[in-house]
């Protein structure tokens, strides 16, 4: 059971580098700005950074994690986690293929609830609809009501990020005075800075920022993220070797989690790029600052947050304020009810997977 666990952590982890890597990029590709691919190797590129990142932060996860939802009088078992495991990363991974981003936080959830009902254990029905049902219905919202406001707001300010303004630098030497010589500066479009002259766009700058903040994105959700998946194993691979080797476990989320994103990222990229809203560049600056913002600022506050729904959030927020009726409302409401049903879905499934591990006497 403790190298059935360590397996399906690393399946999870995959599962999970392949429904989210590609989340915090979206805005990217929306814009043209970068190809699916480009755009998902930086997604990915900065989720190991943040993993790496939360390896600072992996003390008691696994009594932190699974005691938020759960009751346990007597240590859990690697049959338990391997319940909790199996029905989290195929839901995670059923959803993928289907190119539905869903959160991997509340699909194991979902799978210590179920793993726990099969079981002798009792659920904390309070801290359930506290933690994870309110945020769960919340940060979408949130999200949403922000970008929808801030666009309102900071357009004005954005115009020209979005235009070809240009600041234009010439050297000229005055007759008579051998080289000697003036800058002269002009502000303006890019059609009328003279020929030669060195050109700063307002464009390329803010070109610039957006792949920052979608970068950020991702290494805030891999610090958020990663922890999280590897505390699942630490103590099946403290059964095997006799310790935790938590630098162990982090390695190889990371690892497969990178995997995950680069194989099978590019369905839920897809989703959130195209499929959902069209939206101005102002719009899609905004939605990917908000985006980056609140993850990060749950990440560094250890709060349950999904970076699915912030980061859906924000794209539609983006789409309502450019125009409401660009919004795919239909795949809105797709994605909307995949998030409702994945905590009972995952339930579900580790239910299942704990009856048949009782039946073999490993539960």
């Amino acid at each position: 059971m403790a190298y059935i666990a360590i397996v399906l952590a690393a399946f999870l982890a995959f599962s999970n580098g392949s429904n989210d890597n590609g989340k915090g990029v979206a805005t990217l590709v929306r814009l043209g700005d970068a190809s699916l691919r480009r755009a998902l190797l930086w997604g990915t590129l900065s989720t190991i950074i943040g993993s790496l990142i939360s390896f600072s932060f992996s003390s008691s996860l696994v009594e932190k994690f699974s005691g938020a939802v759960i009751d346990s009088k007597t240590p859990l078992s690697s049959a338990f986690f391997v319940a909790v495991l199996a029905a989290a990363s195929a839901w995670v991974l059923l959803a993928t293929r289907f190119g539905m981003p869903v959160s991997t936080t509340h699909s194991i959830v979902g799978a210590f609830i179920g793993a726990g009902l099969s079981g002798s254990f009792s659920v904390k029905w309070g801290v359930l609809v506290s933690k994870v049902a309110i945020p769960l219905a919340v940060s979408p919202l949130a999200s949403l009501a922000i970008v929808y406001v801030a666009a309102f707001l900071l357009s004005p300010l954005l115009k020209p990020a979005a235009s070809p303004a240009c600041i234009c630098a010439t050297v000229t030497a005055p007759a008579g005075v051998p080289g000697a010589g003036q800058v002269m500066l002009q502000v303006g479009h890019v059609a009328t800075c003279p020929a030669g002259s060195a050109v700063v766009t307002t464009s390329g700058i803010s070109k610039g920022i957006h792949w920052f903040t979608s970068g950020l994105i991702g290494f805030a959700r891999g610090w958020n993220d990663t922890p999280k998946i590897a505390a699942l194993c630490l103590g099946s691979i403290a059964l095997i070797s006799g310790q935790g080797r938590p630098m162990l476990a982090f390695a190889l989320v990371a690892v497969a989690m990178a995997a995950g994103g680069l194989v099978a990222g590019t369905r839920v990229l897809e989703t959130l790029a195209l499929k959902v809203t069209a939206m101005p560049r102002n719009e899609a600056y905004l939605a990917s600052a908000v985006a980056a913002s609140l993850v990060s600022a749950a990440s560094w506050g250890g709060l349950g947050v999904s970076t699915t729904h912030v980061a859906t959030g924000s794209i539609v927020g983006a789409g309502l304020k450019a125009d409401p009726k660009k919004v795919q409302w239909k795949k809105v409401g797709e994605l909307g009810l995949s998030w409702l049903i994945t905590l009972p879905a995952a339930a579900l499934m580790a239910a299942l997977v704990g009856v048949l591990l009782r039946a073999m006497g490993q539960m």
